[in-house]
């Protein structure tokens, strides 16, 4: 505490000259002045008292120097918060709409969390605990934020769903089943993408390729259609097993029908003439000559192979129908290797 002494100038230094204070007589004594009296201190705490009014306004603390006394009024704080008492559903009701990000953490004990348009239609419901269900009436599509055309997943309000790959679509549901559109890799295998021919079977090749294949013992035709003129030759091949017995062998037209086990057997026996017979090992397999729309059987059946080891049957056909025509050569044969 700060104390305004008089001026001491031309005064008495025998402790005569006093000034009274908060109930505290000082005397000069010519260097300073000293508290007078007995018992009495400067710092005696007892000699001040401190009093506290109502809150008013912003507060105050006021000093006496008749009494020595603190008069201290606390601020009034009646309209500020001092207590929470809004609960969200008293907040949202002030106003439930923002344009601004919402990030919710750690959301676990929930009832009941709904997602709604404008037209308050529902996208996105909760109402487990331990999950997350999507819930609505038109379907959910999920995206690349700024990449409309690159959708990967859509789910339709009939419960279809619907997989892409950048956007061409690869996996589709239905209360029916599933389809699948491109390769089908599944356990490691890779499976065909067109249907086979009746009678055949999936077949593994051991590396991880699924193909259809013609199972042995089953008895199955090969048809080829060439476009030749009269005379001409074309030069052709069938899919066939590597190994199988020749039954039959029909032509559409009259023609000229040789098969050979490799193209090089094939090129040479080119320049043989129809009524020559071609020499065993030339690689000939078997040969017929039809006179119209024909069946020719082959007595007894004939073992036909591919010498490399492969699904092919080298053909040559001759259009001996005497025009330009299609002519549609079948064989008909059982399988002895696929």
């Amino acid at each position: 505490m700060a104390i305004n002494f008089p001026a001491t100038a031309g005064q008495a230094t025998d402790g005569t000259f006093t000034y009274t204070v908060a109930g505290i007589t000082y005397a000069w004594n010519g260097s300073s002045w000293a508290a007078a009296g007995a018992g009495a201190s400067a710092t005696n705490r007892s000699l001040f008292s401190v009093a506290t009014n109502s809150p008013s306004g912003g507060g105050s603390l006021v000093y006496s120097t008749a009494n020595g006394a603190f008069t201290y009024t606390p601020p009034d704080l009646s309209g500020f918060l001092t207590a929470e008492t809004d609960t969200l559903a008293s907040v949202t009701a002030r106003g439930a709409t923002t344009t601004d990000r919402v990030t919710v953490n750690n959301l676990f004990d929930v009832s009941n969390i709904t997602l709604q348009t404008s037209g308050n239609i529902d996208l996105i419901q909760s109402y487990s605990l331990s999950g997350f269900e999507i819930e609505n009436n038109i379907g959910i599509r999920l995206q690349q934020t700024g990449f409309p055309n690159h959708e990967y997943a859509s789910f339709s309000s009939s419960g279809g769903v619907t997989l892409r790959q950048n956007n061409n679509i690869k996996l589709t549901t239905t209360s029916t089943g599933v389809t699948v559109t491109g390769a089908l890799t599944a356990g490691g295998l890779t499976y065909p993408t067109t249907n086979g021919t009746s009678g055949q079977v999936l077949s593994s090749d051991g590396a991880g390729s699924v193909t259809w294949t013609t199972p042995a013992g089953a008895r199955t035709s090969t048809p080829v259609t060439v476009n030749i003129a009269n005379e001409a030759v074309s030069n052709t091949s069938f899919t066939t097993p590597k190994t199988y017995a020749l039954l039959k062998v029909s032509t559409s037209h009259a023609a000229w029908v040789t098969l050979y086990s490799d193209t090089a057997s094939r090129t040479s026996d080119a320049s043989r003439q129809i009524n020559v017979d071609p020499l065993p090992g030339s690689g000939v397999l078997s040969e017929v000559i039809t006179t119209g729309n024909q069946v020719q059987l082959i007595t007894p059946g004939t073992i036909c192979f591919n010498s490399a080891g492969t699904g092919t049957t080298y053909a040559k056909i001759v259009n001996k129908s005497g025009s330009t025509a299609n002519i549609t050569v079948t064989l008909t044969y059982v399988v002895l290797e696929s």
